[in-house]
């Protein structure tokens, strides 16, 4: 039996705000109708002198051989002194005419604390295959101790709408909200307001997911936790995939307080939602112990066409710091990020073409800090997005004042031409193993100078004056060599560690071949210098010798999916 305060004679109304029946329409979110819609709040009636109720949730969910009839009804006591919650039954009545009994959740509560506001779940199995469409619920008091048993009808509340689930026998769909439109979740007592800012498919070695990201803010005038909630993805022909929200620790928001939500969604490999469903949850707790969880659908948002990415800046030009999120905890707030150069070129004798990003760190704190660690992607204007490859060994603590620098890599087909993306920063803890943006800006390819003038490796200027390669015979073998005439610049107060790019030396013969390679460093022990100098190189067989030469000149570096190249110079 279900424990509700109630009053002989009562004849309160209560108006749980839940879903919004019949509404199958798209709502626009610049109209102000249905953004008012999303942001009612719950209404609360009374139901004795002092304690005040509302519904939840109402929900009919299709099961194995029937259906869950589940309610949860949420009590709050305004009086001074504990308040006893009376016994008794919660009973629904279909439009049929046929009543079902809901069991009282062993988790309820039997009293109430002066202003505590408790919930009480009941729910019951039905094996049936008719659908149970609500008409009204009562609330009965049963007295057992006479005979035939007394059963007195204490409060009758019309049912506004019910939760049938997502399938395509649901008589009653819930409200369609635009991506974007803010809102509340009906029923649930909370001023918290969540916007959608993010949406992406993503795959992982772990599989293929929809990964979702809810601005919450706290409008109202405490503090407050955000409530049990996830969301679910609609796929057209395969049903409703259940999501897991990444925060597994609560969530509680101070007046005013905003932060992010992040939820993902498992999908099959070939799968994009047509829609997000926003779910109320409860915890039904069972006789013998066994908990159940109750889901409520509150709201469609519509699927953004393409999925939608975080705003990014309207413009940007290397060298400037990039925004970050407010809200991000990825990067401190007194480390400087830039993009100091971006750079696309083709790989000869290899099928995808390579973009090379190099981000520059400075920390302008008083103390040093861990380096921030964050994921790179490209995002044409297709919406095809490519993730880059961070450099291996890079820099892990941070001294103030001084600028380091960080590479990316990103491999691209040879079809996409395009020399503009938008540069997202993502951040890989919140929601693992996805991502979710922090900062996004337009970039554009920077031309390669093959002309005789320096090439930027940044922070070197290197110009190559003259690149020329010399054989030693002996026994059989060949040694060669590279003599090399270089000017080297190399900019002040930035940090170059041994993780920094190399610069490599390959021969090509002419039929297109790689006879051999040497790498230098610009860093550290025998590190290239302006001026001229020798690189002796490995050892080549006489059959592989096939001139001309041709050297390409790359700048190489490590990264966990591999060696990056990007070519600097050809030298014939």
């Amino acid at each position: 039996m279900i424990k509700i305060g109630l009053k002989a004679g009562l004849t309160a109304v209560l108006l749980g705000a839940l879903l919004v029946p019949g509404a199958a329409s798209a709502l626009s979110a610049a109209d102000p109708t249905s953004v008012a819609a999303a942001l009612a709040p719950a209404s609360n009636d009374g139901l004795t002198e002092h304690i005040r109720a509302a519904v939840k949730n109402a929900s009919a969910t299709p099961t194995e051989k029937g259906y869950r009839l589940s309610v949860t009804v949420r009590l709050y006591n305004g009086g001074d002194e504990q308040a006893r919650v009376p016994e008794h039954e919660l009973r629904v009545r279909t439009r049929t005419g046929v009543t079902y009994t809901l069991a009282p959740s062993a988790g309820n509560k039997t009293a109430l604390q002066p202003k505590e506001i408790a919930e009480q779940v009941c729910s019951a199995l039905v094996d049936s295959k008719e659908v149970p469409e609500w008409d009204h619920l009562s609330f009965i008091h049963v007295n057992p101790y006479v005979y035939p048993k007394i059963e007195t009808e204490r409060l009758t509340m019309p049912v506004g709408a019910v939760w049938y689930g997502a399938g395509r026998s649901a008589p009653v769909k819930p409200a369609r909200l635009a991506w974007g439109t803010p809102f509340r979740l009906p029923g649930v007592h909370s001023e918290i307001v969540y916007t959608p800012v993010e949406a992406s498919i993503q795959q992982t070695a772990e599989g293929r997911g929809a990964v979702v990201t809810l601005l919450a803010e706290n409008t109202g005038a405490g503090r407050e936790t955000v409530p049990s909630f996830r969301i679910d993805a609609v796929a057209a022909d395969a049903g409703t995939h259940e999501g897991v929200r990444a925060e597994k620790d609560a969530v509680a928001l101070e007046a005013g307080e905003k932060a992010y939500l992040h939820f993902v969604v498992p999908l099959d490999p070939t799968e994009t939602p047509t829609d997000l469903l926003a779910v109320s949850t409860d915890t039904f707790v069972g006789a013998g112990g066994e908990e159940v969880v109750v889901s409520t659908g509150k709201w469609l948002l519509s699927w953004p066409p393409g999925g939608q990415a975080a705003a990014r800046s309207p413009s940007y030009e290397p060298g400037q710091p990039i925004v970050f999120d407010a809200l991000t905890k990825a990067i401190d707030e007194q480390t400087e990020v830039s993009l100091a150069e971006f750079h696309i070129h083709d790989n000869p004798g290899e099928g995808y073409r390579t973009a090379v990003a190099k981000f520059r760190l400075v920390h302008h704190g008083d103390l040093p800090v861990a380096a921030p660690v964050f994921g790179s992607e490209l995002t044409n204007d297709r919406g095809v997005s490519y993730r880059g490859s961070r450099q291996s060994n890079a820099i892990a603590t941070m001294n103030p004042g001084l600028g380091y620098v960080i590479s990316y890599s990103y491999m691209l087909p040879r079809s996409d031409e395009s020399g503009e993306f938008t540069m997202k920063l993502v951040e890989g803890l919140t929601a693992v193993p996805y991502t979710t943006t922090v900062a996004a800006v337009p970039v554009r390819a920077q031309g390669e100078e093959d002309n005789g003038r320096a090439v930027s490796v940044y922070p070197f200027e290197l110009k190559l004056n003259s690149v020329q390669v010399g054989f030693l015979y002996n026994a059989g073998t060949y040694k060669y060599k590279f003599n090399l005439d270089l000017e080297i610049e190399q900019l002040d107060n930035i940090v170059v560690d041994g993780g920094f790019s190399r610069i490599r030396f390959e021969v090509v013969d002419n039929v297109g071949r790689i006879v051999g390679s040497q790498d230098a460093v610009l860093a550290g022990d025998k590190k290239l210098i302006s001026g001229k100098q020798v690189l002796e190189a490995s050892e080549l067989t006489s059959d592989q010798l096939h001139t001309p030469f041709t050297i390409n000149v790359y700048e190489v570096f490590d990264t966990e999916s591999g060696t990056a190249k990007r070519l600097l110079k050809r030298v014939k």
